[in-house]
């Protein structure tokens, strides 16, 4: 084990403890992170939460320091978009319109020295002569289209052997780019499991330092996103899913929460809890992060290799978990005689996965059917 991986654990186990001090950092190199804050869509408050947190993890454990790239300041304020009211005359409709589109060109046309400040920071920030002075970076709830110069190049230095860490929206962010998504692994598409709800999660894996610290089935209050079809299970390795038996509302698919891939020579570590406050706050959610970080900056080696076998698997779990739901139907037996059946051939939920997927596009009773049919088909077998 070389000196740096010692000198981690070290710093990591006083940090824990609770008796690390600034001076731990001091015994070794940190890492520099650049940390992105930015929002071109919808911008969550716990950013304002993170960032101070996240300097304080980098400065307790001694393991990285943070530099960020922020809003800037002083953007002219964007017109709220009108809603008709239901006494509303087509008249009165078409006057409130047109106003709000005079007030969007306005603001449009106002926006635009912000805008090319913005631009300038991300010309800097991303530039070879920046990136190269940066072993990592972290997108924190980052939103909608960033205006990274040369997206290409930046995905090459993650790949050169550098380190990618993805906050929540991480995955809202350059859906445009199926070269980002691929990168990060998914993109969202809603999230059906609220913010003020305690949904119930899986852990696949409760020996893997990266997600040691959560029981093996847990309830965590946060904001949980689904993902599109892009998302690959042969790209990543799955560490966290939604229990879906334990959640409302029950879908028939898997929804993966965390996860870390390699990516070239370099690392990727993506976690979907950090919508709440709150979970910044966690010290459960803080290590995650911190091993997570770890692993993505070449610290320690945790196994990373995809485990399409285990994500097909929680997708069937969750196919007969929404099929419970339905009246007469025993979700318990059902699942006892899936896992049976996995145990006996670990290959068959894979088999299965080409007939769940098709369950995500249907509704009402088409759903149903398929449901009732996925359940008979599987007491059956």
């Amino acid at each position: 084990m070389n000196t740096r991986i010692l000198r981690w654990y070290f710093l990591v186990g006083l940090f824990f403890f609770g008796v690390c001090d600034v001076q731990a950092a001091e015994q070794g190199e940190p890492a520099r992170l650049l940390v992105v804050t930015v929002t071109k869509g919808f911008r969550h408050g716990s950013i304002e939460t993170a960032e101070p947190i996240l300097e304080k993890l980098g400065r307790e454990t001694g393991m990285f320091h943070v530099d960020f790239l922020r809003m800037p300041p002083n953007r002219p304020s964007q017109p709220k978009r009108p809603r008709r009211g239901k006494n509303v005359t087509d008249e009165k409709w078409s006057q409130v319109e047109s106003q709000f589109k005079e007030k969007q060109k306005a603001f449009q046309k106002a926006d635009q020295p912000w805008q090319q400040v913005l631009q300038q920071k991300f010309a800097v920030a991303f530039s070879p002569e920046s990136l190269a002075q940066f072993d990592g970076v972290v997108f924190v709830s980052t939103t909608g289209e960033l205006p990274i110069p040369d997206l290409g190049a930046f995905l090459k230095w993650i790949r050169e052997g550098h380190a990618f860490i993805g906050i929540h929206a991480a995955s809202d962010t350059l859906k445009s780019s199926d070269a980002y998504v691929e990168m990060i692994g998914g993109h969202f598409a809603g999230h059906p499991w609220t913010a003020k709800g305690e949904h119930g999660f899986v852990n696949h894996e409760p020996q893997h330092r990266i997600v040691k610290m959560f029981p093996e089935r847990f309830r965590w209050k946060d904001e949980i996103y689904q993902y599109g079809p892009r998302y690959q299970p042969d790209n990543v390795r799955v560490l966290l899913s939604i229990d879906m038996a334990a959640s409302t509302p029950k879908h028939p698919w898997h929804v993966p929460v965390s996860w870390i891939r390699d990516y070239g020579r370099g690392r990727v570590f993506y976690t979907n809890l950090g919508h709440n406050n709150e979970t910044w706050s966690d010290s459960a959610f803080q290590e995650h992060f911190i091993e997570g970080t770890a692993w993505a900056l070449g610290t320690v080696d945790v196994p990373s290799k995809s485990n399409p076998s285990v994500q097909a698997a929680e997708y069937l779990r969750s196919a007969v978990a929404a099929a419970g739901e339905l009246e007469g139907m025993e979700h318990d037996a059902l699942r006892a005689q899936v896992d049976a059946k996995i145990a006996a051939d670990p290959s068959w939920a894979a088999q299965m996965r080409p007939q769940l997927i098709g369950l995500r596009t249907l509704k009402g009773s088409e759903l149903t059917t398929s449901l009732k049919k996925l359940a008979e088909d599987i007491q059956q077998k």
